[in-house]
C-alpha cells in the first residue's frame, strides 16, 4: 500500500457564547488611572512619535528583517536569539533586562521544558518599583508582573532551514494578480525585497514598491500596489513587531511602572508548538491541566489576532493526538498478514464515528467538535506494498472545559480498543512478541476557558483603553471563542485579553506557503502599540512625568490553579 493522507470530519460545532452583560462596567479607579496615564506629557510624546512616518518605517522595516528569519515552532531559537541583540545592542536594554537564555531558561518559572524540549521564549523586563515599597506582597519571593507578548514562530517551513540559508524570501506580487498556486510559482516571481548582508533591509527600488500604506486591498488594487509574500507577515510578526516596539517606547521613555512589565516574544502558538511559551511563563503542566503561576503574573495582554482592531475574550479549547500503530516486522500466522495497521487506525476512526455527545440528545447542550484531521500510512517497505504503519491525529474541540473533558473520555479509549480488536483477529493479545503495537507521539493541550462576566480588570481596561485612545469602539464585546495563546493564563485564571496591534490593508494565506500582506494605516497602527501600553500600565501602575503615581488597578498576587511547583 502506498502512503495514503486523508482528512476526515466526524463530528461538527458551534461555538456559542455566554450570556452576561453586555458590556464590561469599568470602575472609577480604572477610568480616572487610564485617563491619567494617558494625559501625561510623556505619554502624549510617545503617541506622537508611533504615529509619525518616521516609526511607521521602523516598523516596517522591523517586520521585514525579523519575519524572514525561518522560525517553525520549537525551532525559534534563531528569531529569539535576533531579538534578544537588538534589544540589548540597538533598543537600549542592559543584558539584565533579558529574562530568558539562549538554552530557553526563565529563572524562577514554574516549569522550564514542554514536551520534554526547550522552550526559546525571549522576554525582556521593565523593572517597577513595588519591590521596594513597604509592606510590597510577593508570591514565593516573586513580586507582581504584567505581561504584554506576541508569538514568534510562524507555520511555514515547517522545518527549520540550514544555517548557511535561514531566511525566507519576501516576494513582491502586484495585487491585481491572482494569489499563487503552488510553491513553485511562488518562487518563480522575480521580485523580492533585498537585504544586506547584517539582514538591514536594502530601500531600493523593490523596496519602493513593497512600502506603500493603503486603506484597503482594492485601494491598493487601483493603485499598482504590491502584495508581500512573506510567511508570519499576519500570523503573528506584524503583531510582535508592534509588541516589541511598545518594548523599545517602554525604554526609550524611561517608563516608570510600579509593578514590573515583562515583554515577551513567545515560542510555540502554531501547530505542534502546544502552546509551549506559555506554558512555561504561566508554569502549566498539561499532564494535570493546571497552573502555578509561579512568576506571578497579575494581568495578560496578548498580541495574536489577525484582524484589525479584533477583540478576543474567550478562548476554545482542544486535545491533539497522534496515535501511531505499528505492525511487527516480517511476521505472518499460518500464511496469513499479520494484524494491520491500517486496519487499527480505521476501526479507531469508526468508533470515533460512532462517539455522541451531549448535544446529540439535547440540543440545548454545548455542541463539540471531534474530527480525525488526518489519517495517514507510510510508505510501503517492502514488495508485498504493504505499510507497516499507520498514524492518525484526532482533534477534540470546545470553548468549555468539562465538555471537552467528557468528549476526550470517550474517545481517547478507542484507540487502545481499535488494538486489542486488531490483535484478537489473529489470535493475539495486546504485548504479546508478534503483535500490533500502538504509539502516542503527540500530546496537544489547550485548555478552554469562557469568562463568567465582562468586569475582571484586563476586561475593563482593554474596555477602557478603547475610548481614551479613541481606537477600535465598538458597541459591545464579542464572545466568540478563539484558539490562541491566552488559552493558558485565562485557564490558570489570571485576568487575559488578546487583541490586535498589527493593521494591514489587507492579508490573506494564513498558516499556508503563500502567506501575504499590504501595508496599511500607519497612524491606527501607533494607536493600538500606544494602546497596548496604556494596558500594561494602567495594570501595573505608573510614576508619572509630574511625579504623581498611579496605583496598580491589578492586585499583587496573581491567580493559580495550583501550588505544585512540579
Amino acid at each position: 500500500m502506498k502512503k495514503t493522507r486523508c482528512a476526515l470530519a466526524v463530528g461538527v460545532a458551534l461555538m456559542a457564547g455566554v450570556a452576561y452583560a453586555a458590556i464590561p462596567q469599568v470602575t472609577p479607579d480604572v477610568k480616572k488611572a487610564t485617563e491619567t496615564i494617558y494625559k501625561d506629557p510623556v505619554m502624549q510624546k510617545m503617541l506622537t512619535e508611533l504615529m509619525s512616518e518616521e516609526n511607521a518605517q521602523f516598523r516596517f522595516n522591523t517586520h521585514m528583517e525579523v519575519a524572514r528569519i525561518a522560525s517553525p515552532s520549537r525551532f525559534e531559537m534563531r528569531r529569539a536569539e535576533e531579538l534578544t541583540r537588538r534589544l540589548v545592542e540597538e533598543w537600549g536594554y542592559d543584558k539584565k533586562d533579558i529574562m530568558t537564555t539562549p538554552e530557553g531558561v526563565i529563572q524562577g518559572a514554574g516549569i522550564q521544558l514542554v514536551d520534554g524540549k526547550p522552550v526559546y521564549n525571549v522576554c525582556v523586563r521593565i523593572p517597577g518599583t513595588y519591590s521596594q515599597q513597604k509592606g510590597a506582597q510577593s508570591y514565593k519571593g516573586q513580586f507582581p508582573k504584567v505581561l504584554l507578548e506576541g508569538h514568534i514562530d510562524t507555520v511555514n517551513p515547517a522545518e527549520l532551514p540550514p544555517k548557511e540559508s535561514p531566511y525566507m524570501p519576501a516576494k513582491l506580487q502586484k495585487a491585481t494578480d491572482p494569489i499563487v498556486k503552488s510553491p513553485q510559482e511562488l518562487a518563480a516571481i522575480k521580485d523580492e525585497l533585498h537585504f544586506d548582508k547584517n539582514g538591514r533591509i536594502i530601500q531600493d527600488e523593490n523596496y519602493k514598491k513593497a512600502y506603500v500604506r493603503y486603506a484597503n486591498l482594492e485601494d491598493a488594487q487601483k493603485k499598482g500596489g504590491y502584495r508581500i509574500y512573506l510567511p508570519g507577515f499576519a500570523d503573528a510578526m506584524g503583531n510582535t513587531t508592534g509588541v516589541m516596539t511598545a518594548a523599545i517606547m517602554l525604554k526609550k521613555y524611561n517608563i516608570k511602572p510600579v509593578y514590573d512589565i515583562w515583554v515577551c516574544g513567545t515560542a510555540g502558538e502554531e501547530g505542534k508548538g502546544n502552546l509551549c511559551g506559555m506554558k512555561q511563563l504561566y508554569g502549566y503542566n498539561q499532564d494535570t491541566g493546571k497552573g502555578n503561576n509561579a512568576l506571578n503574573f497579575v494581568a495578560n495582554f496578548g498580541a495574536d489576532s489577525t484582524r484589525p482592531g479584533s477583540g478576543t475574550l474567550n478562548y476554545l479549547g482542544s486535545y491533539r493526538f497522534e496515535i501511531k500503530y505499528t505492525e511487527p516486522a516480517g511476521y505472518k500466522q499460518g500464511g496469513a498478514e499479520a494484524p494491520s495497521a491500517l486496519m487499527a487506525m480505521t476501526r479507531s476512526i469508526g468508533k470515533i464515528a460512532d462517539v455522541r455527545s451531549p448535544w446529540d440528545s439535547d440540543k440545548k447542550a454545548e455542541r463539540t467538535t471531534y474530527t480525525v484531521g488526518v489519517a495517514d500510512c507510510e510508505d510501503a517497505a517492502t514488495a508485498d506494498g504493504r505499510s507497516r504503519s499507520c498514524t492518525l491525529m484526532v482533534d477534540m474541540r470546545s470553548p468549555t472545559q468539562p465538555p471537552l473533558s467528557a468528549i476526550r473520555a470517550q474517545i481517547e479509549p478507542t484507540f487502545k480498543a481499535a488494538l486489542d480488536e486488531e490483535n484478537a483477529k489473529y489470535g493475539l493479545k495486546t504485548g504479546d512478541k508478534n503483535a500490533l503495537t500502538m504509539e502516542l507521539v503527540w500530546f496537544g493541550d489547550r485548555p478552554a476557558y469562557q469568562r463568567a462576566n465582562l468586569n475582571d480588570i484586563a476586561t475593563q481596561i482593554w474596555w477602557q483603553t478603547a475610548q481614551t485612545v479613541g481606537i477600535d469602539q465598538i458597541k459591545e464585546p464579542k464572545t466568540n471563542s478563539s484558539s490562541l495563546n491566552d488559552n493558558v493564563p485565562a485557564a490558570v485564571g489570571v485576568p487575559t485579553v488578546n487583541f490586535n496591534v498589527h493593521t494591514p490593508a489587507a492579508n490573506g494565506g494564513g498558516h499556508a506557503y503563500y502567506e501575504w500582506g499590504i501595508p496599511g494605516n500607519a497612524q491606527d497602527e501607533g494607536k493600538r502599540i500606544f494602546r497596548m501600553i496604556l494596558m500594561g500600565l494602567t495594570a501595573a501602575g505608573y510614576h508619572t512625568s509630574t511625579g504623581e503615581v498611579v496605583a496598580p488597578t491589578a492586585g499583587p498576587i496573581g491567580a493559580r490553579t495550583t501550588e505544585d511547583m512540579y
